[in-house]
């Protein structure tokens, strides 16, 4: 009889060769070791597969998965099909963990009325893991509405990497939550909206255990495209919501400041550009 680990590890695996060897040793060097670790490889066209079959075969609580592409939600989703853990960690292949998080985060849950969370503070930096990266926006919700802040302060004052996050399981199990696969972006936004909604327990734990690893090849659109996927995931969002409730009118809200974010940002660069600022 098998018995089924605390925590599931998902990564989603795309054209990342450089990279996802990284990603597994943080998770690979984790001080709790009761984890399985489960890799979508989604129809990789580099070395990835490989890459990652290597660190398989010295570690038996590793997993590989392969389907054909079909996008960074699908692949997510394919994880959460397959995972077997009281927990869940979701890690990108290019971003790592410290050694601790798993332990700190799962003792931070163990007093918590469930369903809960625990999310971390991180840190940013480049292809090389030593070397800062300016980007950093606090992931801390600062008022006893987290909801609220995840809609209004989002992208402008908040900012929480998805390996940041351990969640109950029940979130994705009994209550079927799931990533948005129509979505072009902010599919995690959309998610956590969802969690947040049923009003969780949370534990913040004030460390830097998560690292967020921004390069050239990152997933990073134009400031277009991103805006226009933001439109659209709130579009959604406001349906779920009732028009009398707080969380309509501060998704109303937010809708205007993307809008009039992205042309301020346009009007910015014109005028950079006229003048030959840098």
């Amino acid at each position: 009889m098998t018995t089924s680990p605390t925590v599931s590890v998902i990564i989603p695996l795309y054209n990342q060769q450089r990279y996802i060897g990284d990603a597994l040793q943080s998770v690979v060097q984790q001080t709790f070791p009761d984890w399985e670790c489960i890799i979508i490889n989604d129809g990789s066209t580099d070395g990835s597969r490989d890459a990652a079959l290597a660190c398989m075969q010295r570690d038996s609580r590793i997993r590989l998965i392969d389907q054909p592409n079909r996008g960074l939600s699908a692949a997510r989703n394919r994880g959460l099909a397959e995972a077997r853990g009281r927990y869940i960690q979701f890690l990108d292949a290019d971003d790592c963990i410290d050694k601790e998080k798993l332990r700190l985060q799962i003792q931070a849950l163990a007093p918590a009325a469930m369903p809960a969370l625990s999310y971390t503070d991180y840190y940013s930096t480049t292809d090389d893991l030593h070397s800062p990266h300016s980007f950093y926006l606090s992931p801390r919700f600062l008022t006893g509405s987290p909801l609220s802040e995840l809609i209004v302060r989002w992208e402008t004052q908040l900012s929480i990497p998805i390996h940041c996050f351990l969640f109950d399981s029940v979130f994705f199990t009994g209550h079927r939550i799931r990533f948005d696969e129509h979505l072009p972006n902010h599919e995690d936004w959309d998610c956590w909206m969802n969690i947040f909604s049923l009003k969780p327990a949370i534990c913040y734990i004030d460390q830097k255990l998560a690292v967020y690893r921004i390069h050239s090849s990152s997933m990073a659109r134009n400031r277009r495209q991103m805006a226009d996927g933001f439109r659209m995931v709130l579009i959604r969002q406001r349906r779920k919501h009732m028009p009398s409730g707080a969380a309509w009118w501060l998704i109303t809200l937010k809708m205007v400041m993307v809008k009039y974010g992205y042309h301020l940002h346009m009007a910015k660069n014109a005028l950079l550009k006229k003048f030959g600022a840098s």
